[in-house]
Order: structure tokens, then C-alpha cells, then sequence
């Protein structure tokens, strides 16, 4: 049996599992980096329901090593579970296994971990989580894994290969980019294939258009559980054992590729499983450079037009991003690896010794999407103050909630603000259980309280029942996306075993061209571009849905005014402007978001969020995002003035009504 390749530096965040054979059993060394040094104490075993135990050799007292322990237990627990929930579905006959029960039984482990970590009513466990900036990445061989299934090999070996996806280009309509390799630069993406005619052959990426693009770098199929049958089970069973609308991207690189993906970040918290091959793992923790680049998505950096050099994040703690080495790892056929959101990583197909005979390295990334789909704390928070017309103080300057102010809150501040919703939230019923949702109100509260302290702002106070409100429309919301994604995987499960049907039914004939896909008609409209469409559009109906009910709410009143009682009711577009007044100006039947630069007498100049200014627009022109203050302290004509002068004259203004 191999030894896990490992390198692992000193953080208090990582956890690295490195296992040996040793006749019966299996002993494993934790390596936690609370020190600079790796920590070997004593064992901690791990309940096994097959025979023999795991045998951990970790400091009790470690709440990394803790957390990978409650992840294998829950996993040997959800087993029967996840049987069963492949007989339900017909991935297996009765008393059968299949991989996608097992595939369910993973992520039913990280769903009892974040119920046990991040939980309304968990306990603090030492302040571990799994998830989030504040999360723990970790890596376990798949042979630990089939050890805990009672097995010589893990049920995800030989679940998908090489072949699987030369079929699956040969049988659909499927498409792909390339990435980019430089990882000095963000990471971009190119499509794979252009089509060259109007018939389904010259349109569709084939086999060698793949081939081809391997030699340049990764080909990355995303969202590839709603487009391929086969691992439209996988993604299913993430989704049903989460309670998550969630997707699953595919990735494959050629072997000796020394970039395969420059070093990124993601919006999801991914669990890795690899299929074929190999790929070697370099993952830091979170940036710190927030207060240097707030504009900087922590969700996104390195893509596009922000780079993640690797020689700066190999700088260590000292260096201009603040990050840290945490793992260093080979993952290889049937092994996992779990990575926070946020958590910047690499990779590369770059093998120090031929132990491991391979051409394509073959990945699956299961995306956990509470950051995509507004199932966090910011998420909720903008919600609620967009309904209730309140000032944010974090002054957002686009349509993304991870720029701008908040990345220059204290870290601990900014991980729990953008922490996600813990995942049991969609499995509640609101209706049911209006306590759970006060409980979640009352710590997003919390949060809000402590950046109105932090920034040194105060505005209009939301009640408890609007952030009940609030909550309660994300889980609407929430709630339809999963089924929507539940519809679709489940509209790919049946497409894959019509295929197999029809296949068998003509298997008999004996045709020259034996082995090609014959598309009929009535075939071609059921390939995945035309299948999954309708669940996208359907999406984009809810995501519309969620942001008129975001902007068609009603001010709140402070306590101590009836400004609302007293503005015109037409009052975005009469209210009279200053500099710095937020507002959407209106360019040709478009409204855009940005602020007032400047006033000269009847016409205004903006800045809008992308740097871009217009001048000499007229009050009509102009929409005005925030209630007006009624209060004496504004009654002033602020034409020409600077916000420095302004602010000035406010604190002259408060003077004067103390008096």
C-alpha cells in the first residue's frame, strides 16, 4: 500500500491525515500546526462499524484533529444511509451498493460536522469550523475511506475514467474551456472548440478538440453533474444529503503540466475527489491584504484581472499577501480533499517519481454553494437593508457584497460576517420553527452590531422581525433553487438510463458504423444544451423574484423622527442632492449605480462604481437611493462644497442646536 505524499507547514488550521499499513489495522499520524512544528501524541480511536479500528495519533486536546475524527465517524455512520438512499433512487437493487450511496454518505458526514460546528444550537468546539475563511481544509487517502467501508479499495475508484468522458462527448453536445497555466497572472479561461458548421457534428467539441487542448492546459467542464448522466447521480446525491443547491465541476489535465490551475480562490467550499491519474495540492490560507486591495473579491482572487503570484504567496506570513503553506499533497485515485472558501490553491500534474503510471489526471470538484445562492450572514444582511431602505455603512460599491468595506473589518469580523448559513437552514420549515429563525436573526444582529461599532456608524436600527423577514425570503428562495437543481440532475439520471434502454433495444442490429450515437430528431432535443436550459431560465426568474422583493419594501423610521410621514412621496426624484448622496442615474433608459461628485446649481456630476463620471446631469435624471434627512443638521446649501467641507458644516450645525 503507498504512503500519502505530504508536506505540510506551520498554521493552526490545517490538518493533515498521513496513513501507513501495518498488517490489521491502519495507523495514521495527525499532523496539526498549532506550533512550528508537527504535534505526535497520543491515539485517538476512531469508532469503526467494520472490523478493526482507524487509529489516530493526535493531542487530544487538538480541535483539528477533532474535527477530521467526527468526519470519519459521521461518514461510517451515513452509510446505511446512503445505501439506501441509492436503492430509493435506483442506483442499486435492494441489498446492493452503489458509488453514488457513498457519494451521499460524504457529504452527509460534512453536513453533521457543520450542524456540529456552525449549528444554531452547536457548541463553540474550541471555535473550529469547516467551512468560510475561518473553515479547515483536509485530505484523506481513499484507502482510509475503504477501510471504513470494509473494503481492499474505496467505492469511488473506477466510478469515472477517461472512457466515461470520451462516451459522454461522443453521445451529447457538451462544451469546455481551457485554462490558463501562468501562475504569475489570474487565471483565464478559453473555449475548448469553436463550431465549424451548421450541422450537430461540425458544432459539437469532439474527442480530438479535447485531446488538444490538454496539451495547453486543464480543460475544465463546468456544471458538468447536469450534462452528463453518469455523474448526474453524485451531484444528486451532494445535493439531497446537503440540503443545498449545489454543482459539480470536472476537471482533467494531461500528465507533467508544471501549472494545471495558477493559484485562485473560490466562491464554494469544494470537496475533490480524483477519479484517474494524479495532481499535486498546494493550498495557503486566506490573503490579508484586504485593507491593501479591499476591492479585491476574497471569493475571486486570482481570476481575471487579479493575480495570486505563487512566488507572493510563497512568501509566507511576512509577504504582501499574508498567506501561509498549509498542505502540500498528492491526491490520487479515490483519495478526497476538502478546501474552504477563500482558501487560495494550485496545482500541477508534475510527478517527482513514475510510482503512479497515468496520461490524464481526472478531478471532480463539488461545489458547496451558500456564497453563490445568498445563504451567508452578508447575504441575509444586504437583504434586510435593501428592503427596509436602510443606509449600509459598508457602502458596497457594486452589485458584489464582497468588495469595498468589508474586507477592511478586523478578519475575525469580516469570516463571521461572510460565514454561511449553517446547511441544516433549508431543511427547516419557517412556519415550524419560529424560534430557530429569531436564533439566527439574533446572531445576524450580532454581526450587524459589531460592524456599526467597528466602522463607527450608526444608522436606523432593523428590528428582530426584519431580519426574520429577510431570512425567511432567502429560504424561499433558497428552497426553489434547490428544487430547481434537484429537477435537473434528476431530468440527467433519466436521460442517462433512457440511453442505456435504447441501446439495449438495438443491440442486435448490425450496423457498419457500430458504435457511433445515431441522433434522431426526437434525440438531438433531448441532449443536455437543450435540457438544461429551461432550469437556468427558471433560475434567472428567481433571482429576479428575490431582487424586486429586495427593492420594493418600505423605509423604517428612526425613533426619533417621522421623516418618512414627512417626504414627498415622489421623493427619489425631488429630494434635493449633496456630494456624496448615493443615487442611479439614468443613461439612456438604464439606471447605473454611483454618487453625487458634485453640484452646480440645477445640474449634478456622478462617479459612478467603476471609476466612469458623467456631468451635467439634470435632477430627473437622478434617482436617490436613501430617505433624505429631515433633521436641522442637513438644512444647508452644500453647492460647490467638498464631503470634508460638508462634514464640517454638520459638526458646526450640531454645535449651534446643543446651544
Amino acid at each position: 500500500m503507498r504512503p500519502a505524499k505530504f508536506f505540510i507547514c506551520a498554521s493552526a488550521l490545517a490538518t493533515v491525515l498521513v496513513f501507513s499499513l501495518n498488517h490489521e489495522h491502519y495507523y495514521a499520524s495527525a499532523f496539526t500546526t498549532s506550533s512550528s512544528r508537527p504535534v505526535i501524541a497520543s491515539k485517538v480511536k476512531l469508532h469503526s462499524a467494520v472490523e478493526g479500528d482507524i487509529s489516530l495519533q493526535a493531542e487530544p486536546a487538538s480541535p483539528s484533529m477533532a474535527l477530521v475524527e467526527q468526519f470519519i465517524n459521521h461518514y461510517v455512520q451515513s452509510l446505511e444511509e446512503g445505501n439506501k438512499w441509492a436503492n430509493e433512487f435506483g442506483f442499486a437493487e435492494e441489498g446492493e451498493e452503489a458509488a453514488e450511496g457513498a457519494f451521499y454518505s460524504i457529504f452527509r458526514a460534512i453536513r453533521h460536522v457543520d450542524a456540529e460546528t456552525n449549528g444554531v444550537s452547536c457548541e463553540s468546539n474550541n471555535g473550529e469550523k469547516l467551512l468560510g475563511l475561518s473553515g479547515t481544509p483536509f485530505y484523506i487517502p481513499g484507502y482510509v475511506l475503504a477501510k471504513a467501508e470494509g473494503k481492499h479499495k474505496n467505492t469511488f475508484c473506477d466510478f469515472f475514467h477517461f472512457p466515461h468522458l470520451a462516451k459522454a462527448l461522443e453521445e451529447d453536445f457538451l462544451d469546455a474551456q481551457r485554462g490558463s497555466t501562468d501562475n504569475r497572472k489570474g487565471w483565464q479561461v478559453a473555449a475548448v472548440s469553436q463550431p465549424t458548421g451548421s450541422s450537430f457534428n461540425d458544432a459539437r467539441m469532439t474527442l480530438p478538440q479535447v485531446l488538444t487542448a490538454l496539451e495547453a492546459g486543464t480543460v475544465i467542464f463546468n456544471n458538468i453533474g447536469a450534462h452528463i448522466p453518469r455523474l448526474a447521480g453524485p451531484t444528486l446525491a451532494s445535493t439531497d444529503a446537503l440540503s443545498l443547491p449545489g454543482a459539480l465541476n470536472m476537471y482533467v489535465t494531461a500528465k507533467g503540466m508544471r501549472t494545471s490551475a495558477p493559484p485562485h480562490t473560490d466562491r464554494q467550499d469544494v470537496l475533490v475527489v480524483q477519479m484517474e491519474g494524479a495532481k499535486r495540492w498546494r493550498v495557503f490560507t486566506p490573503p490579508t491584504d484586504g485593507d491593501v486591495k479591499p476591492t479585491a473579491d476574497p471569493f475571486a482572487r486570482g481570476k481575471g484581472d487579479d493575480s495570486l503570484p505563487l512566488h507572493t504567496l510563497l512568501d509566507g506570513r511576512d509577504g504582501r499577501l499574508g498567506s501561509e503553506l498549509l498542505m502540500d499533497v498528492v491526491t490520487r485515485e479515490g483519495d478526497i480533499l476538502f478546501i474552504p472558501a477563500g482558501f487560495p490553491h494550485t496545482t500541477d500534474t508534475v510527478e517527482e517519481s513514475n510510482e503512479v503510471d497515468y496520461d490524464t489526471s481526472i478531478h471532480l470538484t463539488f461545489n458547496i454553494d451558500t456564497h453563490v445562492w445568498d445563504l451567508d450572514y452578508l447575504g441575509v444582511r444586504n437583504a434586510a437593508l435593501q428592503r427596509n431602505k436602510v443606509k449600509d455603512v459598508l457602502s458596497p460599491s457594486s452589485d458584489n457584497r464582497y468588495v469595498g468595506k468589508v474586507n477592511q473589518l478586523p478578519e475575525s469580523l469580516r469570516s463571521q460576517l461572510m460565514d454561511a448559513l449553517p446547511l441544516e437552514f433549508l431543511d427547516i420549515n419557517p412556519s415550524d420553527s419560529p424560534n430557530y429563525m429569531k436564533d439566527v436573526a439574533q446572531q445576524l444582529a450580532k454581526r450587524c452590531n459589531m460592524v456599526d461599532e467597528e466602522v463607527g456608524e450608526k444608522h436606523v436600527e432593523l428590528s428582530e422581525a426584519s431580519y426574520v423577514e429577510a431570512l425567511e425570503r432567502i429560504h424561499s428562495y433558497g428552497s426553489a433553487i434547490l428544487d430547481i437543481h434537484r429537477d435537473m440532475y434528476l431530468a440527467a439520471v433519466e436521460e442517462g438510463r433512457l440511453r442505456i434502454a435504447e441501446a439495449a433495444m438495438t443491440a442486435h442490429l448490425n450496423t457498419e458504423d457500430k458504435g457511433e450515437v445515431t441522433m434522431t430528431q426526437e434525440r438531438l432535443q433531448r441532449l443536455s444544451l437543450f435540457r438544461v436550459r429551461p432550469f437556468f431560465e427558471q433560475i434567472d426568474v428567481e433571482k429576479k423574484d428575490l431582487n424586486n422583493w429586495c427593492v420594493s419594501g418600505e423605509p423604517i423610521s428612526d425613533d426619533n423622527s417621522s421623516k418618512s410621514s414627512q417626504l414627498d412621496p415622489n421623493w427619489q426624484f425631488t429630494s434635493p442632492l449633496k456630494v456624496g448622496d448615493e443615487v442611479e442615474a439614468d443613461l439612456g433608459g438604464a439606471f447605473f449605480a454611483g454618487k453625487i461628485a458634485q453640484v452646480t446649481g440645477n445640474t449634478f456630476n456622478v462617479v459612478f462604481f467603476d471609476g466612469d463620471r458623467e456631468n451635467g446631469l439634470t435632477r430627473d435624471q437622478i434617482k436617490l437611493l436613501n430617505p433624505p434627512s429631515t433633521d436641522e443638521e442637513d438644512d444647508f446649501d452644500t453647492t460647490g462644497m467638498t464631503p470634508k467641507e460638508i462634514k464640517r458644516m454638520r459638526k458646526k450645525m450640531e454645535k449651534k442646536k446643543r446651544k
